[in-house]
């Protein structure tokens, strides 16, 4: 199924309380093509990544607040405002990296969605928005879909969204935050998703869904987003997926990212792998269920394994700390104190002073040594140390343009890490480029093989 184009379509039942999707596991294998936010606007590497690291920075606040139990925006006015109600719900970013194209409705009409694996709700918004966001495509109209169907306040995932009320005729509305800001609220209802390859093969699925009528904050140039986390809204648990998959491009690559769900057997799934495929547990957390935790471990530098107590990296009883992976943040953020240990090891092997000029939005930057070239001055290239990420049962060794950026123009050598602004550290998508990395949700663990994706 390789380079299939997928027709996502949204689909319509369950008024009176049963299940929207799948009580029985999700059957067959579908796969999507993903594109990155920035694609077709021919920028440079160097700026693709800048522009990138500066999400990251949101995305990072972002998750800051959901860790530590921010608060949630109750209303327009709030969420403009952003002001907090204490002990409410938040999740993280709708400032995301990867989207999918979608068709919603019947007659389907189409719609570009932000891939999220660290929050649940699947949502866009329709033409009956009062507030609305900037997007792409038209808006939804639920009133030319034939399969729309607003949810009745009995419906089950009306009572798994942890804001909802009923309007009169027995009407689930919906109130939905992200930790940047973005909010949306509006009505809770079903429609047809209906996944169809250029093979011909198709299959349609219930799901349930936000139709936002109200929303502030930011898309991305998006006109929703697909929650792919592990609460019951999500299309993973709604589809009760077993296994989904990802194979990241480099951004500046011309090769398309791939997305594929389902049951994914194991047989083929790993046949273009160009090294050894590794698995770690993925770790829950009860306060933070939306989240893939995984049991990291520690970080080598050069030859030296370095001298970071395992509790850095600890998930803990109350919900902080811990190490997500995430497809939405692009650069790898760690805790102050680990990234200044990391950072320390690089100088220290590389021996080059820090960079001067350098922005935070470029990550953290050394002076490399130039040399004449063409009656000027470039940086040449320069030894980088090897970068291990260690995992409980697995140690992922970097591909150096997996961690490095050199901007010979500026004669910069970058180390694209970042700081998470808590005590939480998260896996982004720069160090998961051109590799195949599988969340299976029935033996609760995360794979990972190098591949040319």
């Amino acid at each position: 199924m390789r380079g299939v184009s997928v027709v996502l379509v949204l689909i319509a039942c369950w008024l009176c309380g049963c299940p929207v999707a799948g009580e029985a596991a999700f059957a067959g294998d579908i796969r999507v093509d993903l594109t990155h936010v920035d694609a077709g606007k021919e920028l440079p590497k160097r700026e693709l990544i800048r522009r990138a690291m500066q999400r990251s920075k949101a995305r990072a606040a972002a998750l800051s607040v959901v860790r530590n139990g921010g608060g949630f925006y109750g209303s327009i006015a709030q969420a403009r405002e952003r002001e907090r109600e204490p002990g409410m719900a938040v999740r993280a970013s709708g400032d995301l990296e990867y989207v999918l194209d979608l068709a919603v409705g019947t007659p389907p009409q189409p719609i570009t969605a932000l891939l999220d694996t660290g929050s649940d709700l699947i949502w866009t918004q329709c033409d009956t928005c009062t507030a609305c966001l900037r997007q792409p495509d038209p808006l939804f109209s639920p009133r030319m879909s034939s399969s729309y169907e607003p949810m009745r306040c009995a419906g089950q995932l009306c009572g798994d969204i942890l804001h909802h009320s009923c309007v009169r005729p027995d009407t689930c509305t919906y109130r939905y935050s992200y930790g940047d800001g973005t909010t949306t609220l509006g009505y809770y209802a079903t429609e047809r998703f209906t996944f169809a390859s250029s093979s011909g093969e198709t299959q349609s699925v219930p799901l349930g869904f936000g139709c936002g009528t109200m929303n502030v904050g930011s898309l991305n140039n998006a006109s929703g987003i697909v929650g792919f986390g592990r609460d019951p809204l999500s299309l993973v648990s709604q589809l009760s997926i077993r296994r989904f998959s990802y194979c990241l491009t480099p951004y500046a690559s011309s090769r398309k990212s791939t997305l594929q769900f389902g049951s994914l057997a194991d047989v083929g799934l790993y046949d273009d792998a160009t090294g050894p495929v590794q698995t770690t547990p993925i770790l829950q957390s009860a306060q933070n269920p939306t989240f893939y935790y995984v049991a990291f471990t520690g970080v080598t530098v050069g030859a030296r394994r370095l001298r970071i107590p395992a509790s850095a990296f600890a998930l803990r009883p109350d919900g902080s700390g811990g190490v997500i992976i995430d497809s939405g943040t692009a650069l790898t953020l760690f805790p102050v104190a680990v990234l200044a240990e990391v950072v320390r090891a690089f100088r220290s092997q590389l021996r080059l002073p820090f960079a001067n000029g350098s922005s935070p939005d470029d990550g953290v930057c050394f002076a490399a040594p130039a040399v004449a070239a063409g009656g000027g001055r470039m940086a040449r290239q320069v030894a980088v140390p090897r970068m291990v990420f260690h995992f409980q049962g697995a140690d992922l060794d970097l591909p150096r343009e997996n961690y490095v950026l050199e901007d010979h123009r500026r004669g910069h050598l970058c180390v694209l890490l970042g700081d998470s602004g808590d005590d939480g550290a998260t896996i982004g998508n720069f160090v998961q480029q051109d590799m195949r990395v599988v969340y299976d949700l029935e033996r609760e663990t995360l794979s990972f093989a190098p591949v040319e994706c």
